[in-house]
């Protein structure tokens, strides 16, 4: 059909022509017969007619040509600015989702310059530090990031991805570290510039080394666990002979020799007691605990220590015997953790230096106070200090895990812990905690007279793993007239 129509002008040209051609033919022939000239009018009129029908048609033909191309260019454009506007649709929801990544985003060129970057670079403290647009990023560094930065967006022009690390400076002035990927942009296979995406994790690193520094102080608890196991028993071997000593008539110089070994065995075991104490934590055992020997056996743990920091340590104990029911462990924990709190805020000011450690008890709570003369608590952190992993002090210092320990233990026995700081007048950190109806005085039992020591004669079997021991208290026995026989496994 449509070959038919392409040669049907062409069918049309050919007849007007041959009409033409016929008509030329007799006007030759016979120019002044009669019948030529209506012939040669017909044959022109024919030729005249197809020749218009021609135009026409052509006419007509370009009409829809038109027609059809104009639709064609129509249906082009709308899918171009269909094609256009996706374009930009995603263009912009790539550009919403930069500007809304909270790390720093920032184009580079092989000289370091800034071609782009996203509002989160632009107000960044990281490295590079808000360099604006055109300039560059080795400006604002050190000698040693800029020559490490450099290097790494050298090898990242070479088809690297680089993953490191930049030392840099807080606007307060404290130090810390960002975490730089550089991936190539390619461009016509050749790389034309370099992404740099960049993330402050100097809060991260802090809390890595926190974390790392509460492993070691658990290490520790358990060699010092360990070690104070180990001590015990040679002290009780000393202590046991030591007293075995004493039965003996033993002259006046050489008894004070013995009473003073066993004193300082006696000593020794009361150290290793404390130590197993504060290592045993985590126990849930519970029992009426006293304050006042919480506080003084707390305290000769880190007597030596306060000394030696010219810390003066005052003890005001209430004579009212405040008990509590608590873990004896946990007690001294959070007392030790207040107590070495304050010793390190001490550090901070000159001489003198002094730390009270207050019991007090009503007739509902016992109160547990640590009052130093440090510095105090700046009135914007003190909402924080009770927070895990919180601290001011340099990594390596403190953990942030002593204070939010301190408040665990308070609210699980039911009480509370709170800090008075006014400017400059120090810190006391004040623990309540609720008594408990077992503590009621009861009636005094009545005092039975020592009964007469006996006379028979008795056996005892000692066991024990340890053969100094189970020898001592056999000496201690057999000095006191019994029959002691040792058991060994």
């Amino acid at each position: 059909m449509l070959l038919a129509r392409r040669r049907l002008p062409l069918a049309l040209v050919a007849t007007a022509a041959v009409s033409l051609a016929a008509a030329a033919i007799a006007y030759l022939l016979a120019p002044d017969e009669y019948w030529s000239r209506p012939v040669i009018t017909g044959l022109i009129v024919i030729a005249g007619g197809l020749f218009a029908l021609r135009f026409v048609y052509t006419l007509r033909a370009d009409r829809r040509y038109a027609t059809l191309l104009e639709r064609e260019v129509a249906a082009q454009t709308r899918s171009l600015m269909d094609s256009l506007a996706a374009t930009a649709a995603a263009e912009h929801n790539v550009r919403s989702l930069i500007e809304a990544v909270p790390d720093a985003i920032v184009v580079l060129d092989a000289e370091g310059r800034v071609l782009e970057q996203n509002p989160s670079a632009r107000t960044a403290t990281v490295t590079p530090p808000a360099t604006p647009p055109g300039r560059s990023v080795f400006e604002g560094l050190d000698q040693y990031a800029a020559t490490h930065v450099r290097t790494n967006l050298a090898a990242a022009f070479r088809g690297e991805v680089r993953r490191f690390e930049v030392p840099f400076g807080h606007a307060d002035g404290s130090a810390g570290v960002s975490n730089v990927i550089y991936a190539p942009v390619r461009q016509g296979g050749k790389i034309t510039k370099v992404l740099a995406l960049v993330r402050d994790v100097s809060e991260q690193r802090r809390t890595d080394a926190q974390l790392r520094q509460a492993e070691k102080l658990a290490a520790m608890g358990q060699l010092v666990s360990g070690v104070a196991h180990e001590i015990n028993n040679p002290t009780a071997i000393i202590s046991g002979f030591a007293e075995t000593l004493l039965l003996e008539d033993l002259g006046e110089e050489r008894r004070d020799m013995v009473r003073m070994i066993l004193e300082e065995a006696q000593r020794i075991g009361r150290i290793t007691a404390n130590l197993l104490a504060f290592a045993r934590g985590g126990s849930t055992d519970r029992g009426l605990v006293d304050l006042n020997d919480i506080v003084q056996r707390t305290y000769a743990l880190r007597s030596y220590y306060l000394s030696t920091q010219n810390i003066l340590v005052s003890l005001d104990l209430d004579p009212a015997n405040p008990k509590t029911w608590a873990n004896s462990s946990e007690m001294q924990q959070l007392l030790l953790n207040l107590l070495i709190n304050a010793e390190q805020a001490l550090l901070a000011v000159p001489p003198p230096r002094s730390i009270v450690l207050r019991t007090r008890v009503d007739e509902l709570n016992v109160l547990l106070q640590c009052v130093d003369t440090g510095p105090g608590v700046p009135p914007e952190i003190r909402g924080k200090i009770f927070d895990p992993f919180f601290t001011t002090k340099p990594v390596g210092v403190g953990t942030g895990l002593g204070l939010s320990i301190c408040y665990g233990i308070a609210r699980d026995l039911g009480g509370r812990i709170w800090v008075d700081s006014p400017p400059g007048a120090g810190s006391t950190f004040s623990v309540e905690i609720p008594r408990d109806p077992r503590i009621l005085p009861r009636a005094a039992a009545p005092v039975q007279e020592p009964a007469a020591p006996t006379r028979s004669h008795l056996k005892v079997l000692v066991v024990d793993d340890e053969a100094g021991i189970r020898h001592a208290v056999v000496s201690f026995l057999e000095r006191r007239g019994m029959d002691g026989r040792r058991w060994r496994r």
